[in-house]
């Protein structure tokens, strides 16, 4: 049976972290209740009470809540195939004839097919692939534990004929789209070359990774930027195929400042903002170095200020104001004077989509456009978002997996 619905244990099972639960010991006896269910001897009937009763012992050392997610869920996920159960039994289910006696079953007209070739062998060694699976994903990578249970499957299955093969492939294209919510990204995980798998005479493009880099790019003229030619330059720089993506998230104009002796930091940076027509909460400002003689002979101080701006325009106003010192004297009421000239600088956010193996040379490549933008060009590679680590997330995602095991059986 292909319990479709059974995704509502999964979404369940992710909000409960208690410790009573042992998720390697729930994933391994699961392994056990689905063989009775697959695989067991019997009719359908006894076989789903000796997985239900296998479900319910399994689950003896959990707490209430998670036994309620569990039952509720089963529960759910049995209802779409009440016709095929309705004759079942709810306690007992007796020992009398099958409806489908168990090693009869020619519905292929593959009955001279060796016996390791067959559905039932295909069901079994699932299991111990997903187990294989389970262990892949330990460290949280969904696309290789994927593709572990894909090649051990085609691996094991790849001397037999067109008929197991064909399982293989449509289970696979199948289950990818449909447990993508369980498990997000599974649907575009890229198809494993497995050892089974002899190589075409040409190899197809190897599967693109997606890279985001945030690239702070220095310019003289804020008007002039053009965000379009700065992804034609970085497509020209990296050799992809794909037009990148690329975003402006902010201008930041820098600028170095020598500001009356004890100004107060906080009445500096009100003064800032309003002799260049911005936010408070849009100027940073500190104190770049120790006090030293100003050109007036007295003491003052260095202050580094950083003005974030949404687009060139505001950009190119703030770039101009800044570097007017007279402005800023007549907030501060003393002397000010401009120790480095404004600089502005456009922080773009850049996607592109490369062959894994030169993903590594990319923040070089973009760099090396600065000329063709009118720029200067510092990339880095953007990091993912941290997991949790957390003993409760880390178990969380155990179960998660050990209940996508039952989806993945069930499936087949």
């Amino acid at each position: 049976m292909k319990f479709v619905t059974a995704c509502v244990l999964v979404a369940r099972l992710a909000q409960l972290t208690e410790a009573a639960c042992d998720p390697t010991k729930l994933q391994s006896e699961m392994t056990t209740c689905q063989m009775k269910l697959g695989t067991g001897a019997g009719d359908l009937c006894s076989r789903y009470t000796a997985f239900t009763k296998c479900v319910d012992d399994m689950l003896a050392s959990c707490p209430a809540s998670v036994k309620s997610a569990f039952t509720s869920a089963m529960q759910s996920a049995t209802a779409a195939y009440t016709s095929q159960l309705k004759d079942c039994s709810s306690s007992e289910s007796g020992s009398g004839e099958s409806e489908k006696p168990s090693g009869s079953g020619s519905n292929s007209g593959n009955d001279d097919q060796a016996n390791s070739c067959s559905s039932a062998e295909l069901q079994k060694k699932s299991s111990s692939c997903i187990q294989k699976m389970t262990a892949a994903a330990a460290g949280g990578n969904i696309c290789g534990a994927w593709q572990t249970y894909e090649c051990c499957l085609k691996d094991s299955f790849a001397s037999c004929g067109s008929d197991i093969q064909g399982q293989i492939s449509t289970m696979m294209s199948t289950m990818k789209p449909q447990y993508d919510s369980i498990l997000p990204g599974l649907a575009k995980c890229a198809s494993a070359t497995c050892s089974s798998e002899s190589q075409p005479v040409a190899s197809p493009t190897p599967a693109e990774v997606e890279t985001t880099l945030m690239a702070n790019i220095e310019i003289s003229d804020p008007l002039a930027f053009d965000v379009d030619k700065y992804v034609e330059a970085v497509k020209k720089a990296t050799g992809v195929a794909q037009l990148p993506e690329a975003v402006v998230k902010a201008f930041e104009i820098v600028v170095k400042y020598m500001l009356p002796d004890a100004t107060v930091m906080a009445t500096a940076k009100a003064a800032i903002a309003k002799a260049n027509g911005v936010d408070e909460n849009q100027v940073q400002v500190t104190q770049s170095s120790a006090r030293r003689l100003g050109a007036g002979r007295r003491l003052a101080m260095n202050v580094d200020v950083t003005i974030t701006v949404p687009d060139k325009t505001k950009a190119a106003a703030v770039q101009t104001s800044a570097a007017n010192a007279a402005a800023l004297e007549s907030e501060l009421g003393g002397t000010v004077s401009v120790a480095k000239a404004p600089v502005t600088t456009a922080k773009v956010e850049t996607k592109v989509k490369s062959a894994p193996s030169v993903t590594g040379q990319l923040v070089s490549q973009i760099e090396s456009a600065g000329s063709d933008v009118g720029g200067t060009i510092k990339a880095e590679v953007k990091a993912a978002a941290p997991q949790t680590s957390s003993n409760g997330a880390s178990s969380n995602f155990s179960i998660i997996l050990a209940a996508f095991v039952i989806l993945l059986r069930a499936a087949l």
